[in-house]
């Protein structure tokens, strides 16, 4: 791969996949500088979507290294039909590709690598910032996931001293000495403080959200055709404790291990798809498919960061010889956490699954296995004599937290059930019983017995378990939250009114009523009181600003003018 990607990227006469964007005025002149852009084949131009002014406006492009006769040559470009992805949420997306409205003049032949560099690997940029319309090279290194969203990766720049950066968003990123080209760079300006910061959309994110651009790009793929789950297929009902576990796992959380495993019964149709739809959207490139708003807000920690997982291996049926090639795939990819689905179905011995094994762990690879079984010939080749004890610890530490979540919605609930409805109903004391399942393992263990796949599937239980338990609490908090912030508003605004002895007026009486029986008198629907509040406060405002010449000091519309209008 490195030698090809050194004569697609670094020869001379294959600089035509470097672009300069401007902006598109009549008559053919050139407009501002918009940014940079990479051709792909004679006709595509990807870029980012920040870097074109709509996704209905034509750019001109232009191809600066080009020399002999190509060189002065220029098109025009617009954006493909469903193929404008703004930037949105936590730093996705912002990614555009344009087709242009005639073919290069030089024919590009690069193409993305998906396979990852490892993080402080050296790379080179190439932009057009503003006062530098002929480019700008800067070296840079490659740092963590970058954002907030982790579609990204950062880039810390060496030895850059521009002040205004503009105009790199949209560069090839290229690895130094292989030239493979990672990704494009985009740059996001942050007001406080007055501060650039440096990204790269690797390629497997740009092909989760332009599959267009796929037959552009080489590498490995993360997740093989065997584990892979389609839109409509992936588990969106109530996550699973299996879904926690492997997340956990995902993000080397405290109390995970290097070598992990998991155990899922064969017919256990529910928690495979499950744990598919979790490896899936650990892909940047299988992640964009998958994630709904609903994945991308949850905070239950059932959703991992996209690009958490290195490689997925489905070891079913494999042969010794099979098993070694998966592990071992012949690309510059950087393993640093991979799953293997099913390694005691392999054909291969255990004994032999358990040394390929070993040898991808000691170059620095965290491994989940996912048995169906118990299989002591392969754990006991791979897990240290203790795991079964520090597996009792773990689960006793899950069991009690999730006993005191119990307790928690339990008080929650006795405060809220006589002012608020409806409420969800506390579940069922479930830390009492995983921490029963804890002390009977334990005592299993002492006798001999091999529990682990029963304290997975224990572990599992309690997850799933402690995920409704935080749900529900989290309900309650926020529905507590909005019973003291209306009982403040309402205890604001009338103070408000008593300052200027207005707090006999009739209509303030009439609302400050209605709104303090729902907020005290019975259970009271939330979203009726919230809506009492706002009437009482807007009645305050009008009471206000009927007593006082408008713009008087310590008006309402002087009040709302400083920010201290309650209703906002």
């Amino acid at each position: 791969m490195e030698g090809v990607a050194d004569q697609l990227n670094n020869a001379v006469e294959q600089q035509s996949w470097r672009l300069r964007l401007r902006e598109e005025l009549s008559g053919g002149t050139p407009g501002r500088l918009l940014g940079a852009g990479v051709l792909l084949g004679t006709d595509l131009v990807l870029t980012c979507a920040h870097v074109i002014p709509g996704p209905k406006s034509t750019v001109r492009v232009e191809f600066p290294l080009l020399t002999g006769p190509s060189k002065g040559q220029w098109r025009t470009a617009t954006v493909l039909e469903g193929h404008w992805v703004e930037r949105h949420g936590n730093d996705v997306g912002d990614l555009a590709l344009l087709r242009l409205t005639a073919s290069a003049p030089v024919k590009s032949t690069v193409v993305l690598d998906r396979d990852p560099a490892p993080y402080d690997t050296r790379v080179a940029i190439d932009g057009f910032p503003r006062g530098r319309s002929g480019g700008l090279w800067v070296d840079a290194v490659l740092k963590g996931p970058g954002g907030h969203g982790d579609d990204w990766v950062q880039i810390n720049p060496v030895d850059f001293h521009e002040q205004d950066p503009r105009g790199f968003s949209g560069a090839g990123v290229t690895e130094t000495g292989s030239g493979r080209l990672l990704g494009i760079m985009v740059a996001v300006y942050d007001t406080q403080p007055d501060f650039f910061h440096f990204y790269m959309i690797p390629a497997a994110t740009i092909a989760g959200h332009l599959p267009l651009v796929a037959g552009h790009i080489s590498g490995l793929t993360v997740i093989p055709d065997d584990l892979l789950i389609a839109p409509d297929g992936a588990r969106t009902g109530r996550p699973l404790g299996v879904q926690r576990t492997v997340t956990r796992w995902l993000h080397g959380e405290p109390g995970t291990w290097d070598i992990e495993t998991v155990f899922v019964r064969e017919d256990d149709r529910e928690a495979a798809i499950a744990l598919r739809t979790t490896l899936n959207l650990a892909d940047r490139e299988r992640s964009p498919g998958l994630s709904t708003a609903e994945t991308r807000q949850s905070d239950d920690g059932t959703v991992p960061r996209p690009g958490s997982i290195s490689l997925a291996v489905a070891a079913a049926g494999m042969n010794a010889e099979q098993l070694a090639q998966a592990l071992n795939p012949q690309s510059p990819r950087h393993l640093a956490a991979v799953v293997v689905f099913a390694p005691d179905l392999a054909a291969a011995a255990p004994g032999r699954v358990g040394e390929l094994l070993r040898a991808l762990h000691g170059r620095g690879t965290r491994l989940l296995l996912v048995l169906h079984g118990p299989q002591p010939a392969l754990t006991g080749e791979l897990l240290p004599s203790d795991r079964a004890l520090q597996w009792l610890t773990r689960l006793g530490e899950r069991a009690d937290r999730l006993s005191e979540t119990e307790r928690s919605v339990r008080e929650l609930h006795r405060r809220l059930a006589p002012r608020v409805t409806p409420l969800p109903a506390p579940p069922s004391r479930h830390g009492a019983a995983a921490q029963l399942w804890t002390v009977q393992l334990a005592a299993e263990h002492r006798r001999g017995g091999d529990i682990l796949e029963k304290l997975s599937h224990a572990e599992q239980a309690t997850e799933e378990a402690l995920l409704r338990a935080e749900r529900i609490e989290r309900t309650l908090q926020a529905a507590l939250d909005t019973m003291l912030r209306l009982r403040g508003l309402l205890g604001v605004a009338q103070a408000r009114l008593g300052v200027h002895a207005q707090d006999e007026h009739p209509d303030a009486v009439r609302d400050y009523t209605a709104a303090q029986r729902l907020l005290t008198e019975g259970p009271s629907d939330l979203g009726k009181a919230d809506q009492a509040v706002r009437t009482f406060v807007r009645t305050v405002h009008r009471i206000l600003d009927a007593k006082r010449p408008p713009g008087a000091a310590g008006s309402a519309d002087t009040d709302r003018a400083e920010g201290r209008d309650t209703d906002r």
